[in-house]
């Protein structure tokens, strides 16, 4: 009798446990969407006079830096200090600022930093979350540089690396 129970409890115990493990071969898809499709993103953003830019605005055969930020956040102030202290080195890329915090929040940090006296640099908020979700943000700053033909060239995840961004760019 005490055999049959402990044979009907380990019975039962291996059920559990097979229900339990997934048996799938297949790897999760832990790829980002931009490592999918490695290409610029549909995106639209508003910009701190209102108006919208998407990815159709963008001038045709010129590198692209899509560059996503938060306000409040010290890495990517520095890492703006930092574009714009460069600018004449990244004269020949059009950058484009993206966050998801508030429209305001966005606009005082275009105007504390000037952003307006670069025409290459446009500046918006992302109130649909695409950018944030497309480059499954996990950190800011995020930059992905595209070449002039919208092809993923490099995508910095923890912020950029100015000296390989202006070589990669030239």
């Amino acid at each position: 009798m005490r055999f049959i129970v402990i044979l009907f409890a380990s019975l039962f115990l291996s059920l559990f446990v097979t229900a339990q493990t997934n048996t799938s071969t297949s790897a999760p898809d832990t790829l980002a969407p931009y490592q999918k499709k490695p290409t610029i993103p549909p995106f639209r953003i508003q910009t701190p006079d209102s108006s919208w830019f998407s990815k159709v605005n963008l001038k045709d055969k010129k590198p692209t830096l899509i560059l996503y930020f938060s306000p409040d956040c010290g890495h990517c102030q520095l890492e703006t200090e930092e574009v714009i202290s460069k600018m004449k080195d990244l004269s020949n890329l059009q950058i484009v600022m993206v966050t998801s915090r508030p429209f305001q929040d966005m606009v005082n940090f275009a105007d504390h930093y000037k952003i307006n006296r670069f025409p290459s640099i446009k500046i918006g908020t992302d109130p649909s979350r695409m950018v944030t979700q497309f480059y499954a943000v996990k950190f800011t700053p995020f930059s992905a540089l595209y070449d002039k033909n919208g092809q993923l060239v490099k995508a910095y995840e923890k912020g950029i690396d100015m000296p390989e961004l202006i070589s990669l760019i030239k």
